[in-house]
């Protein structure tokens, strides 16, 4: 058990260090197949519905592709039988088996079981949701054909929640990098500094130019106001900046920052708490 949680965290920092948004759910999958056995993973990522929404499914081993491209089996799979009901509906995110939730008889003998286990051979699935606001439940679905999930798998899940959340919140900001004008103008401007700023210092830099707090940019990074503090640091140093204003200024004179990344707010108004 101590050697998954382990595992999950030097993964975190190998994670947090992704400067590309696609390396990071290979990343997490992989590890959580390893640590829940798994034998294959569906990631929740967009809005489904019973009728449309990209499913995505990861597996180390080849999966037959008519229970992949099966219409029906993807419907069963958009449906979120039964973890829709327990995680759309609560605010309770307690990692559990499909058969932890209705039953086994009632899972085992639903339409969606035997889809599964017809497309994939598998016989349960443990739904590890990432908790947020709102009505879509984002998270993971992993699936295997032993036996059941484990209250140990639930501990565990329950356990990697948050670090989970805040790979999830990193892979979308380096998506919404990515997706911004002049990125890789910004790559070899941050080459050009002599000390280069890490992939978490670049975020950091981003929601700083938009007038965030540090409180806030922690939570938007799924990470301690303390440790924001010290990327600020780190910023001002590698800047040669004395504080929030003028760390933004030289960004944007370096060509790490567009004009657009700068917040309506502007960078000096309500400081105090990021300096």
């Amino acid at each position: 058990m101590p050697d998954r949680y382990a595992r999950m965290l030097d993964l975190a920092v190998e994670v947090m260090s992704a400067e590309a948004p696609e390396s990071v759910w290979p990343l997490l999958t992989g590890e959580l197949l390893t640590a829940l056995d798994g034998e294959l993973i569906v990631v929740k990522e967009v809005p489904w519905t019973p009728e449309q929404g990209s499913v995505v499914i990861r597996s180390p081993r080849p999966l037959p592709e008519a229970g992949v491209d099966d219409d029906s089996v993807q419907a069963h799979i958009r449906s979120g039988y039964p973890f829709i009901d327990r995680y759309g509906a609560n605010s309770d995110w307690t990692p559990q088996s499909a058969a932890r939730v209705v039953g086994t008889r009632t899972w085992q003998n639903s339409p969606t079981a035997d889809a599964l286990r017809q497309a994939f051979g598998t016989r349960h699935v443990f739904g590890l949701p990432l908790p947020e606001r709102g009505p879509h439940v984002s998270g993971f679905l992993v699936h295997r054909s032993g036996g059941d999930f484990s209250r140990h798998d639930e501990r565990y899940g329950a356990r990697v929640q948050p670090l989970l959340k805040a790979a999830t919140a990193h892979r979308a900001l380096l998506t919404a990098l990515r997706t911004s004008s002049g990125s890789d103008h910004r790559r070899q401007a941050n080459q050009a500094l002599a000390a280069p700023l890490t992939p978490r210092e670049t975020n950091v830099l981003h929601l700083l130019a938009t007038g965030l707090t540090a409180e806030v940019i922690g939570r938007r990074l799924g990470i301690s106001p303390r440790t924001v503090h010290k990327h600020l640091n780190a910023l001002y140093r590698k800047l040669g900046a004395a504080d929030r204003l003028s760390a933004v200024l030289r960004a944007q004179d370096a060509g790490l920052l567009t004009g657009s990344a700068v917040g309506h707010r502007g960078p000096g108004v309500a400081d105090t708490p990021s300096r």
